[in-house]
């Protein structure tokens, strides 16, 4: 945001006095109407126009797969990218889109008053941050509806022109910023208003589900073939991760293939997430390398890595708040589809958008989370949102899911059927899983093979019987609380 608003102030001092741009001369540049509306009257219908016309880009730039991905990225920039979108590609887009329609407003704003200069007030980069100071403090600020608030604030001074209304109106501005800071933020838009709104412009955005059965009949998951070859699947080598001097992750070498289920654990502070950061390419390691499908996927980053088949869930869930449940899910097979071309962001095919239904009411079907499809996430408890974000894990075509303590949060009964999931999706799918985890029943019911971590590095790896009975892992780890391969205490 800083150098955005430092390329503004730049181009304001030195380009703004050149010829081609208002002139060094103090009577600004000449800004003709068009032949058609030399007349105030008539450049009004031309003003109302482009005023319509922009407001419908923006309605239908908001309901397409751009502004779904742009929801999620103001929520979460993690997340979408983690499924697979290229942020960089889509902020520039986002640049680009914003710089069009702020021309045509500049245009449209000098042509009302003829002659304009440099020292003009809505050109200047100072007017950027009232713009942005109002979009901030509007009410509903995830819809496109705010706009109604941010175009009051200009009208209001033109219908009281009382000397102190500037006053009054910076009182209320005071004010209202005063509130929402302290609440952290805007609120959402209540529910019975969003519907009310929804029905005047259509239900595009939230759309519901397809039905169980539908989705089940409608949509097939990608299946890993070849699950015997070892190449299938994720093989990290000699991975080292340091954060200055201090070493987190040393020498660590491990392999998570396709249908298997494996586990990774040790105490606190191991570096198990830090290992996951590493693989998944969100931190960039000092050593080592990551092979996918025997692919060196080292050099990737992070959406790169998820468009080729890596997914993961977060220590702490990353979801976009202010979306749906059912958005939440789409989002996981809707942004590998956006992925890093123009073109895809921009446009959504019918089948995309077909699959992507589906895929989403098959994964909340298999999570068991159907009936939370309508709900923000952001009012979720957190076992609803370990579970959210595992079905949008399972919305996409991911088949190495990295689960960093899926977890957590849930009940007895919630941890033992999120583990029949992962088993089903293991057993239907053939994906592979790399499982974090300090539930140690659930580890040692699910997992084929663990690897130990202990101040990071590998102090042991082995099956659950011999991890169970490893004296090794006693001392460092489990201690004297041990849990057997058959889940009981030894």
């Amino acid at each position: 945001a800083l150098a955005t608003f430092g390329f503004g102030i730049m181009f304001e001092r030195l380009l703004y006095p050149l010829n081609i741009m208002f002139t060094t001369y103090g009577n600004g540049r000449a800004m003709p109407r068009p032949s058609f509306a030399h007349s105030d009257k008539a450049f009004y219908y031309v003003v109302l126009v482009g005023v319509v016309l922009t407001a419908a880009a923006m309605i239908v730039l908001q309901r397409s797969r751009l502004g779904r991905m742009l929801r999620g990225l103001a929520d979460s920039p993690v997340a979408v990218s983690a499924m697979g979108l290229s942020t960089n590609i889509t902020r520039v887009m986002v640049f680009c889109i914003s710089a069009f329609f702020a021309a045509i407003a500049g245009i449209l704003y000098g042509s009302s008053i003829n002659i304009v200069t440099g020292s003009e007030a809505y050109y200047s980069s100072f007017n950027s941050l009232i713009l942005i100071a109002v979009l901030t403090l509007a009410p509903f600020a995830a819809v496109p509806w705010y706009a109604i608030f941010a175009g009051m604030t200009v009208v209001i001074p033109g219908y009281l022109t009382g000397q102190n209304t500037p006053y009054w109106m910076n009182v209320v501005f005071g004010v209202f910023a005063m509130l929402v800071a302290s609440e952290g933020g805007t609120r959402p838009m209540p529910a019975v208003l969003r519907r009310q709104f929804d029905r005047l412009g259509g239900n595009w955005p939230r759309r519901k589900p397809l039905p169980a059965a539908d989705a089940a009949a409608g949509w097939t998951p990608t299946v890993v073939a070849g699950t015997d070859d070892r190449s299938r699947g994720l093989q990290v080598e000699h991975l080292m991760v340091r954060f200055g001097g201090l070493v987190a992750v040393r020498d660590l070498s491990l392999a998570a293939p396709a249908g298997r289920i494996t586990g990774l654990i040790g105490p606190n502070g191991a570096g198990k997430t830090t290992t996951f950061n590493a693989v998944f390419g969100l931190n960039r390691p000092a050593s080592g390398t990551v092979h996918l499908d025997g692919v060196d996927v080292s050099r990737y980053g992070m959406a790169a890595r998820a468009r080729r088949g890596l997914g993961r869930s977060f220590q702490i869930p990353e979801l976009c708040e202010s979306l749906t449940v059912a958005e939440n899910v789409a989002l996981g097979h809707e942004t590998s589809l956006a992925g890093a071309q123009v073109h895809t962001q921009l446009w959504t095919p019918a089948a995309d958008r077909h699959s992507t239904a589906a895929a989403t009411a098959s994964a909340m079907q298999l999570c068991g989370i159907t009936h939370l499809a309508g709900l923000q996430a952001g009012g979720l408890s957190t076992g609803q949102r370990r579970l959210v974000e595992l079905a949008r894990c399972l919305a996409g075509p991911f088949h190495l899911l990295l689960l960093d303590e899926p977890s957590a949060g849930l009940d007895r009964n919630e941890t033992e059927q999120f583990g029949e999931v992962l088993r089903r999706v293991v057993d239907e799918r053939g994906i592979g899983i790399l499982l974090v985890e300090h539930d140690m029943s659930l580890v040692m019911s699910v997992c084929s093979y663990l690897y130990v971590l202990d101040f990071g590095a590998l102090i042991y790896q082995g099956t659950p019987a011999e991890v169970a009975t490893s004296d090794v892992v006693k001392n460092a780890y489990l201690g004297s609380e041990i849990l057997a391969a058959d889940g009981q205490s030894a």
